[in-house]
C-alpha cells in the first residue's frame, strides 16, 4: 500500500472539509450565533492545520495508485468526512453524542436525508447550512471534486474515480479523468445556480432557497422545516424542487450529449428513456388511483401529489408533502419498488440504478429465448450495444449482493424491537440513500426511535449504499489484505 500518497490525498479531503465549513461559519457570525460560531472555529482550525501538514509534509516516493489504494482511499475518505463533519454538531451541543452526530453527518454526505433532529426551525442557521452543504458536496462526491485537483499534486486519479463513481462503469467524456470531473461539476453547479434563481422567483428567501437547492440537487431531500416543502404550500416550489431532483437523477454523463447539441442521442440512451418511462407511468397510475380513492381535491391535485411522491422515491430525495401511508396499498408498493430501483447511473440518486435493472431484464429475456433455442448464441444488448459478459456478471452479482445486504441488515435491525414496516423500510431506505420510509419513520418521523447501536449501524449502511457495496465490503475480505497469497 502506498501510504504516503494515501496520506497526501487524505490531507486534501480534510482541507476541503475545513474550507467547506467557512460559509456556515460566516452565516453563524452574520446571525449573531456566538456559540455556533465558536463551534465552527473549533472545528475548522485543527482541520486546516492537520490537512496542511499532511499535504506539505508527505512526499510520496511514487504517485502511482493501484486499484487497491483507490478502494481504500474512497472508503477511508467517506468515513473520515462523516466523522469530521460531525464536529460542529458535537461542539455546538446540538447533538452532544458522537454516534448521533456521526449519523447526522453521514446522512448528509451520503445524501440520505435521514435525521435525528426535531424542531428544525429552532436549529442554529449556521449548523443547518452546514448540514445542507454537506448534502450538496456528497451529491456529486467530494472525491470527484478532489480528482479534478489531484493532477496538480502529481497524483493519478483513475482508480479513485472507478471506486467513487456510481453505476456499472465509468464512461469518459473527455480525454483526461480530471477534465471529466470538472465537466461533471460544471453541470452540477450550473443546475444548482439555475434552481436557486427559480426558487427566488417563487418568493423564497435566499437562505431557504439555498437550503432546498442543496437538498434537491444532491437528491438528499433536506429541508429546514419540519413539514418539508409542504411548509410553503406552493405548487410552484414543489414543481421546481421535484423537477431538479429529476434532473439530478439523470446520468450526468448523458448530459454531455446535450452539451454538444446531440438531442437525439440523449433521448436514445436506454437508461434515460427507461427512467422517464417509469417516472411518467408511475405518476399516471398513482394519480388515477388517488383520484378514484378520492384523495386530492381534483384530478390535477391528485396528479400533483403523485408527481411529488413518485419523484421523491425514484430520485431518492425523500421530499414529501402528504402522508402517503394513507394511500391505497398498491400505490405504496409502487413507491417501495421505486425506492429500490433509484435513478440513473453516474447521477446523485441512490438505489440499484435503472441501467442494472434493464440489464437484469435483458438477461432474463435471453434465458427464456435460450430455453427455446438451446444452441443459439445470444448477447445481452442495451441500446443496440452488446453488454460484455463481465459487466453482465458484475451487475448480476451486485443485485444479488444488494438484496443479501438488505435482508441481513433487516435481520440485525429487527433486534431493536421495531415493527416490521419500520424495520424493513429503514434498511431499504438507508441502503438506497433515500430520505423516506414507512411505519414510524414515514411522514413526519425521525430515527431517534432506534437505539444507539442501531443508529451507528444505519450510519454505516448509508455510507455502504452511497459507495455501492463493494468499495466497502471488499475491505473485509482476506484477499484484499493478502493480495500475493493464492
Amino acid at each position: 500500500m502506498n501510504f504516503h500518497v494515501i496520506s497526501k490525498i487524505t490531507g486534501v479531503i480534510i482541507l476541503m472539509i475545513a474550507l467547506a465549513m467557512v460559509p456556515a461559519l460566516l452565516i453563524s457570525l452574520a446571525m449573531g450565533e456566538g456559540g455556533m460560531s465558536r463551534a465552527f472555529i473549533a472545528s475548522i482550525l485543527p482541520l486546516l492545520v492537520l490537512g496542511g501538514v499532511l499535504i506539505l509534509a508527505t512526499k510520496p516516493l511514487s504517485t502511482r495508485l493501484r486499484m487497491r489504494e483507490g478502494v481504500f482511499i474512497v472508503a477511508l475518505c467517506w468515513i473520515l468526512a462523516s466523522a469530521l463533519g460531525a464536529l460542529p454538531y458535537i461542539f455546538s451541543g446540538v447533538i452532544p453524542g458522537f454516534i448521533d452526530a456521526f449519523f447526522e453527518s453521514a446522512a448528509g454526505f451520503s445524501t440520505t436525508g435521514a435525521t435525528l433532529l426535531a424542531d428544525l426551525p429552532g436549529i442554529p442557521r449556521g449548523l443547518m447550512f452546514w448540514r445542507s452543504l454537506s448534502h450538496w458536496l456528497g451529491g456529486m462526491g467530494i472525491l470527484v471534486f478532489a480528482i479534478s485537483i489531484l493532477p496538480a499534486l502529481g497524483i493519478g486519479a483513475l482508480n479513485i474515480a472507478k471506486a467513487e463513481t456510481t453505476g456499472p462503469g465509468l464512461e469518459k467524456v473527455t480525454t483526461r479523468i480530471s477534465d471529466n470531473a470538472k465537466f461533471l461539476y460544471v453541470i452540477y453547479f450550473a443546475f444548482s445556480v439555475l434552481e436557486f434563481l427559480l426558487l427566488l422567483l417563487g418568493k423564497m428567501n435566499p437562505y431557504d432557497a439555498a437550503i432546498h437547492m442543496f437538498g434537491s440537487m444532491s437528491t438528499g431531500g433536506l429541508s429546514n422545516y419540519d413539514k418539508g416543502i409542504a411548509e410553503f404550500n406552493s405548487p410552484y416550489i414543489e414543481f421546481v424542487v421535484a423537477f431538479f431532483c429529476i434532473l439530478a437523477s439523470v446520468s450526468f454523463i448523458a448530459y454531455n450529449e446535450l452539451f454538444h447539441r446531440r438531442w437525439r442521442e440523449f433521448f436514445r440512451e436506454p437508461e434515460v428513456r427507461a427512467f422517464f418511462f417509469i417516472l411518467v407511468a408511475s405518476i399516471a397510475f398513482i394519480g388515477v388511483r388517488l383520484r378514484i380513492s378520492g384523495i386530492g381535491d381534483s384530478a390535477a391535485d391528485s396528479l400533483r401529489l403523485a408527481f411529488l411522491q413518485v419523484s421523491a422515491f425514484i430520485t431518492s430525495s425523500g421530499y414529501v408533502s402528504t402522508d402517503y401511508a394513507a394511500w391505497p396499498m398498491v400505490c405504496q408498493w409502487i413507491l417501495l419498488m421505486l425506492l429500490f430501483m433509484g435513478g440513473c447511473s453516474s447521477s446523485t440518486a441512490g438505489g440499484i440504478k435503472i441501467v442494472r435493472v434493464l440489464v437484469l431484464f435483458r438477461l432474463i429475456h435471453r434465458n427464456f429465448y435460450k430455453r427455446l433455442h438451446p444452441r443459439a448464441v445470444v448477447a445481452v444488448k442495451l441500446g443496440g450495444r452488446t453488454v460484455s459478459a463481465e459487466n453482465v456478471s458484475n451487475i448480476t452479482v451486485f443485485i444479488l449482493m444488494y438484496f443479501v445486504v438488505f435482508l441481513g441488515s433487516t435481520l440485525l435491525l429487527s433486534l431493536d424491537g421495531q415493527d416490521l414496516g419500520t424495520t424493513l423500510s429503514a434498511a431499504a431506505a438507508r441502503l438506497s440513500n433515500n430520505g423516506v420510509g414507512f411505519g414510524k419513520i414515514g411522514y413526519g418521523g425521525t430515527y431517534d426511535i432506534f437505539s444507539a447501536p442501531a443508529r451507528l449501524f444505519l450510519s454505516v449502511l448509508m455510507i455502504l449504499g452511497r459507495l455501492e457495496l463493494f468499495t466497502v465490503l471488499i475491505l473485509l475480505t482476506p484477499s484484499y489484505w493478502r493480495p500475493n497469497r493464492q
